[in-house]
């Protein structure tokens, strides 16, 4: 199941202060080391997200802390066999919750300059790059591909984007939003049935409260 947010833009910055009460003791601290008031929303509506999805999917209400293994991937510290995983890019912030190992990545489609092309497409990828009449989509699309999967298995920047060809990563199912690419790499197949999309609301923030 995955559970997207789109429209962190639009909140005011006093929003921030209305949901202290539904983060985790680190997460709070989290937020408050980072600078920009924009990161501080994205980091607690992704922490959020993930207390929907656990509300929704186990019953579990209380605020949950994480563990970190390998390169860095969370896992939460009382509930260690409910696979998840958390991305935001800009306005947008995704999570995804699974049986099995998982991993998401959400990005904003944006200009991509040849040299940051180069250094994350094969050589396939980066000609089809050239030749596509949407390059910056097509670019967005292969990397979310890629980080979700090395997401998924804990690898993270260890090891080089442009030496995964995104078309052999397998049970991958990939979402195009407004301005926004997501895709979840999951460790079963995600077919026949398409994955279920969850677009979260401000309004669904209140279940926490309850």
């Amino acid at each position: 199941m995955l559970y997207i947010y789109d429209k962190i833009d639009l909140l005011e910055d006093e929003f921030l202060e209305d949901i202290i009460p539904l983060l985790s003791e680190t997460r709070l601290d989290k937020i408050k080391r980072l600078r920009s008031v924009q990161s501080k929303k994205v980091s607690a509506i992704a922490y959020l997200l993930l207390r929907i999805a656990l509300l929704e999917n186990h019953n579990i209400m209380e605020a949950v802390e994480f563990e970190y293994i390998g390169n860095g991937k969370p896992i939460l510290r009382d509930y260690p066999q409910i696979h998840f995983n958390l991305s935001h890019s800009q306005n947008t912030a995704a999570c995804v919750i699974a049986d099995s190992t998982v991993g998401v990545d959400v990005q904003k489609t944006k200009k991509v300059s040849d040299k940051v092309a180069k250094r994350v497409l094969t050589a396939d990828e980066y000609a089809a790059f050239l030749s596509s009449c949407v390059p910056d989509e097509y670019f967005c699309e292969i990397w979310t591909i890629k980080e979700s999967y090395l997401k998924k298995t804990g690898q993270g920047i260890a090891a080089e984007l442009r030496d995964i060809k995104a078309a052999g990563i397998d049970n991958k199912a990939v979402t195009k939003g407004n301005g926004f690419f997501c895709c979840v790499c999951g460790s079963v197949a995600m077919s026949p049935q398409p994955l279920e999309i969850k677009y979260i609301g401000r309004e669904d923030f209140g279940k926490l409260s309850n």
